[in-house]
């Protein structure tokens, strides 16, 4: 606003307007009849106006004020409006987000990067949920999920955030490949591209153990000096485990977000987090 007014001057203006006294527009205002006394004086002073006349021990707006009451009214509601948007941003940031994704996914891409969001975003709180189960949006149960494949879920927003690559792993104790055991996922799993070429590169080994979660055939293949398919990032990084092949099996990573939420101040910054984690962990295996 110009040196004749700020907006706190107008809205005093019009809160007299709608209280027809001083001290109902003090009292909704918070300030005490004296002060709204003096802002008004020199409102009018500033205008060259007066904006109300007494009649009948009521204030009433004189045309000057009356001509823009209307817009002032207006202003108000945007105010208002505004006002109730900043504080439900603010409870919104301060929410609690609930991550889907497999174990393997929160465990070694997720938990480690949990100390990045915490200092960025100290007020919001995260919840993750594993489970191999494909998280329902239609039920809200979860606001974010992380999948190694492709979706049909139509209640979500989803885009590709990076790839993981694959490759034949072996314990460091493990036997020769000709003799070694496998570990494999179920065969409710065997389609996943880490399992077709396991079949291709190992066709006739024998198989240790089968289980549907990638964390257990980590640990099953150290105890059992096994081949697995791991995650090329993984396997650099497990001391555990040397490559036992040059071949690549892929699967996009998917990011999903609740249609609902996706707006809403702690879950946009979470998925902001989500997308810059996996990618950077993606990468790593380049």
């Amino acid at each position: 606003m110009n040196a004749e007014g700020s907006w706190a001057d107008l809205e005093l203006a019009q809160r007299i307007a709608r209280a027809e006294t001083l001290s109902g527009a003090a009292r909704a205002l918070g300030v005490d009849q004296t002060t709204a006394s003096r802002r008004l004086a020199a409102l009018e002073r500033r205008l060259g106006a007066t904006l109300f006349d007494r009649v009948g021990g009521r204030l009433a707006p004189t045309p000057a004020l009356g001509a823009v009451l209307d817009r002032l009214q207006a202003m108000d509601e945007d105010a208002a409006v505004a006002l109730a948007a900043m504080r439900r941003s603010r409870a919104e940031a301060q929410g609690l987000v609930r991550i889907a994704s497999v174990g393997f996914v929160l465990a070694h891409v997720v938990a480690p990067a949990l100390g990045r969001f915490a200092r960025a975003h100290p007020n919001v709180a995260l919840a993750l949920h594993a489970d191999d189960r494909l998280a329902r949006f239609d039920r809200r149960e979860a606001d974010i999920a992380v999948r190694l494949g492709r979706t049909g879920d139509d209640s979500a927003r989803v885009r590709k955030i990076g790839e993981a690559r694959f490759r034949l792993c072996r314990a460091i104790d493990a036997p020769p490949s000709a003799v070694a055991p496998i570990v494999r996922y179920t065969e409710a799993l065997g389609h996943l591209p880490e399992m077709r070429m396991l079949d291709r590169l190992r066709p006739g080994a024998r198989t240790a153990l089968t289980v549907d979660r990638l964390d257990i055939l980590i640990e099953a293949a150290a105890a059992l000096g096994a081949e697995l398919m791991l995650p090329e990032v993984s396997a650099r990084r497990d001391p555990r485990f040397v490559f036992a092949d040059d071949a690549v099996a892929t699967r996009p990573i998917f990011r999903l977000v609740h249609a609902d939420r996706a707006r809403a101040p702690s879950v946009a910054a979470a998925t902001r987090w989500i997308d810059e984690t996996v990618a950077n962990w993606a990468k790593a295996s380049r």
